[in-house]
């Protein structure tokens, strides 16, 4: 039977109960409206303690206040605003509510229901994307002396619109509403009762037995978490009789990696688990397989020949014949020692035309083998002057050098210049370039296009490049959780990565470019546009310093396709007044901590005054278009 409040039940002459959500042993939790904020969503949690006469009421109500305070400084993206706390007469009787911020999604029980229903469950990429994308939050707590005490797939929820999961419920808040019911029934209690907080199954035994917990039982919760994702059952039947020790099932797909790092996390005696939630991403992190093999790239590309012989993606820095057969170098004669030897004897020896010719063609020969022992495309042993120009032969030389450099895949490469050749010249799209004059025109501008990519590959780190070829979805993943403990969404993070990519690539402006080869180079310019934030480059955190002085203005200076982010945390109803000072290629973007009332986004305005409609992180993002370095002025000023 439902006693909870009934819908439509206005609550301290502010908020409208639309429905009951849930309930427990402390109380019930309701989704409202608060019609002092635009009749925004929130939760209401309900306390009712068993208390009679106001003065204890009050004095309850001054405990939780005292207790509670700590979850009001909580300011992360992954954790439900705590708003208030507040006291009011529901029938005979006074209560008390706490106000938390609404996250709509689905928690990741739900998910797994869902799954099961079809029989399937987490993999191990989904869970290792969701411990890497929860434990920052943990370790934001616990530098804060919060522990969570609840760490289930039900409080956990997967937010709709940025996919990130969300603490929820913490366990802390129903630990106070126990205080404040023991503290007025038997206060003698408060020193010797275990205040059990914690599902069995998900907190480790000292939690349950002790009422003792620490940093790493939130992290037995979010180890017994996963493993429920991933097996699909609970944590009883994946536990000895005892529930002291987890037996994984033999049949688990998961590697022998991540199998010993939740067993780590969920071992019996605390001081044998990791310290730290930081210690886990360390371990998690250094331990991740290596990034899944891409797809295999059927390539034609625009220099490969169509022979009835196996054939190879050949790119036009390797000079071609069109009566070009493909050999294994053990058999190859030419590739051979002798062969080589032979070679440069008559480099040596030889004079006169034969002997240019044959230097040409040893060159040549060199620059068409294949790395990773790679079938190897050579000439055919019939005579053939070759027509490629030294100057065009020394061109594709520099290109196969500097891609080598890079340490980028041959095939990849070939994939990216090709598409981008095309897109430019789509009259040549599937067509082969030979070596012969008439298209020396065509060879010169895939040359230019393949300079053109090592030009903006160049700019990258080595720990980008490294990686290339080989981002995923669940990459950007974890690149959007780094951004958002920055305070960052993926809107700000991508309008800088945006600036960088288009400023290279302007002609891939409006095109779905993420799921093509060049969509690597994108992902890549991400993963060193999060190293430079979390470095502090390119990123400012403004907010105490615009609450405190009224006004803060930054004059910077930004190269072609560069930006800059900076955040602050800010009251709805504050008014206030933004003027970028710069050439209207400048690109101004400000983001409400929601993204449901964005502001600006990639607009050539640079002034807006108004009334802030959240409170929370807002974010403003500066980038240029400019092809030469630009200087601007930025103002943020709040008015009284």
């Amino acid at each position: 039977m439902n006693t909870g409040l009934p819908s439509q039940t206005i609550i301290n002459h502010r908020f409208k109960i639309l429905r009951q959500l849930g309930q427990g042993k402390l109380g019930k939790t309701y989704l409202a409206q608060d019609s002092h904020r635009f009749d925004e969503l929130c939760i209401l949690q309900e306390f009712a303690p068993d208390v009679q006469d106001s003065s204890a009421l009050k004095k309850t109500e001054e405990l939780f206040q005292r207790k509670a305070q700590i979850l009001y400084t909580l300011e992360h993206p992954q954790i439900p605003r705590f708003r208030e706390l507040f006291s009011c007469q529901q029938g005979k009787k006074m209560t008390l509510f706490l106000v938390q911020d609404y996250v709509e999604g689905l928690s990741y029980r739900q998910q797994l229901k869902e799954r099961l229903a079809v029989g399937k469950v987490f993999t191990e990429t989904e869970v290792r994307a969701f411990l890497l994308a929860v434990l920052p939050v943990l370790d934001y707590l616990h530098e804060k002396g919060i522990i969570h005490r609840d760490i289930t797939p039900d409080n956990i929820i997967t937010r709709q619109g940025d996919n990130l999961p969300v603490l929820i419920d913490f366990g802390s808040v129903k630990q106070l509403s126990t205080i404040a019911n023991t503290y007025f029934k038997q206060p003698e209690l408060l020193t010797t009762k275990i205040i059990q907080v914690g599902e069995v199954g998900y907190a480790p035994q000292e939690q349950i037995e002790q009422g003792i917990v620490t940093a790493n039982s939130d992290l037995y919760g979010l180890a017994a978490t996963a493993c429920v994702l991933l097996t699909g059952k609970e944590p009883l039947e994946l536990q000895d009789n005892r529930g002291s020790s987890w037996n994984l099932p033999s049949e688990l797909a998961i590697s022998s990696d991540l199998s010993h790092i939740l067993l780590t996390m969920l071992a019996n005696n605390p001081s044998d688990r990791y310290p730290s939630a930081q210690a886990v991403t360390q371990v998690l992190t250094q331990s991740s397989p290596q990034p899944l093999t891409s797809p295999t790239l059927v390539i034609k590309s625009a220099i490969m020949p169509q022979t009835s012989s196996p054939t190879v993606a050949v790119s036009p820095k390797q000079k071609t014949e069109q009566n070009m057969t493909v050999t294994n170098s053990k058999n190859s004669p030419i590739t051979g020692c002798l062969g080589k030897l032979f070679l440069l004897l008559m480099l040596i020896l030889g004079s006169g035309t034969m002997g240019w010719w044959a230097g040409k063609l040893w060159i040549s020969q060199i620059l068409n083998a294949q790395e990773n022992s790679q079938p190897t495309s050579v000439f055919s042993e019939e005579s053939s002057t070759p027509n490629i120009s030294d100057q065009e032969l020394e061109r594709k030389t520099e290109i196969r050098t500097r891609r080598r450099q890079l340490g980028l895949d041959h095939s990849w490469f070939v994939s990216v210049v090709d598409e981008l050749f095309w897109e430019k010249y789509p009259s040549q799209r599937d067509k082969i370039l030979s070596n012969e004059k008439n298209d020396s025109s065509w060879r010169n501008r895939w040359d230019e296009t393949a300079t053109q990519v090592l030009d903006s590959l160049g700019a990258l780190s080595s720990d980008a490049l490294r990686n290339i070829g080989s981002y995923t979805q669940t990459q950007r993943d974890i690149w959007k959780q780094q951004a958002n403990n920055l305070y960052l969404s993926s809107r700000a993070l991508y309008d800088l990565v945006d600036g960088r990519f288009f400023a290279a690539f302007p002609d891939q402006e409006n095109r779905e470019f993420i799921d093509k080869p060049i969509g690597q180079i994108w992902n890549a310019m991400i993963m060193d546009t999060i190293a430079n934030l979390q470095a502090g480059d390119h990123y400012e955190k403004i907010g105490i310093e615009l609450q405190q002085n009224g006004m803060i203005k930054r004059r910077k200076q930004l190269e072609s396709g560069q930006g800059n982010a900076y955040v602050a945390n800010l009251n709805a109803y504050q008014n206030i007044t933004i003027k970028l000072k710069g050439d209207r290629n400048l690109l101004l973007s400000i983001y409400s901590p929601t993204g449901r009332n964005n502001i600006l986004e990639d607009s050539s305005t640079h002034q807006w005054s108004g009334q802030l409609m959240e409170s929370g992180y807002y974010e403003f993002t500066v980038v240029s278009q400019e092809k030469k370095p630009m200087n601007y002025e930025l103002t943020i000023t709040i008015v009284d």
